[in-house]
């Protein structure tokens, strides 16, 4: 089943993946986790090692999905292009930013990505059918984006009427940021939980970053369906568990 469609029936738990590694995507992918999102916003990663990331989380049966920087169509063409399931782009503030994000993601006419054949996406131009390929890449790319600032908020509703984005994705250390308040605040919460209950009441699926099990528990109460983590503070948590000990 592909991941557009699988998240449409389940709650998933995906992971960023943020050294700009194969290994670390694959180590990632083996430990369980329903996808990755390989950080190419704040991750130090070149092109062809995010290629790399990506094939080594699909060859053990793990979607991967590409979070570029919300201003480089570039990199949202060459992340599909790798064979990426979608997208993920933070920072977009309007409707506008939106349609934008889905024009760069899709192929004509509903958007204006640049067609090549030679792709790992297109199998190197093995595809038999052009027409099939470019009618299913639409279809089939999950194109996510980040509403994660008081703006967004402001005007979630316009953001949630480009009906070709698949989720709608909060950061709520950047959405406290832009409120004024530490990511605890009641009032953050509950902001939180009326853009989860907006997102689902127009059909869209809500996702969400969470530190730990109790906060992906509370945001899947409230209707998130992808839930992401970091690995980094549990391996951090872990070391230290284990310097303690054997130092003590």
């Amino acid at each position: 089943m592909k991941f557009k469609e699988k998240i449409k029936q389940d709650i998933l738990f995906g992971s960023f993946v943020t050294f700009g590694l194969a290994d670390i995507a694959e180590y990632t992918a083996l430990l369980g986790f329903d996808f990755i999102v390989i950080d190419n916003e704040h991750g130090i990663l070149n092109q062809s090692t995010i290629l790399d990331m990506v094939r080594a989380a699909q060859c053990q049966g793990v979607p991967a999905i590409v979070r570029c920087t919300h201003d480089n169509v570039e990199n949202i063409h060459k992340a599909l292009d790798m064979g990426a399931e979608g997208i993920l782009i933070p920072v977009i503030n309007t409707a506008e930013d939106a349609r934008n994000i889905v024009k760069a993601s899709l192929y004509a006419p509903q958007g204006d990505r640049g067609i090549a054949f030679f792709t790992r996406a297109a199998r190197y131009g093995m595809i038999e059918d052009k027409n099939l390929y470019l009618k299913k890449s639409n279809e089939e790319s999950f194109i996510s984006i980040q509403v994660e600032t008081a703006q967004s908020i402001k005007n979630l509703d316009e953001i949630l009427s480009v009906e070709e984005i698949d989720m709608f994705f909060i950061g709520p250390n950047d959405l406290a940021a832009s409120m004024g308040y530490s990511n605890s605040d009641p009032k953050v919460l509950e902001t939180i939980k009326e853009t989860i209950e907006k997102i689902n009441k127009v059909g869209k699926i809500a996702g969400i970053f969470v530190n730990n099990s109790e906060e992906a528990k509370r945001a899947i109460e409230w209707g998130a369906k992808f839930i992401l983590t970091s690995i980094t503070p549990y391996m951090t948590r872990g070391a230290k568990k284990y310097l303690e000990e054997v130092r003590n």
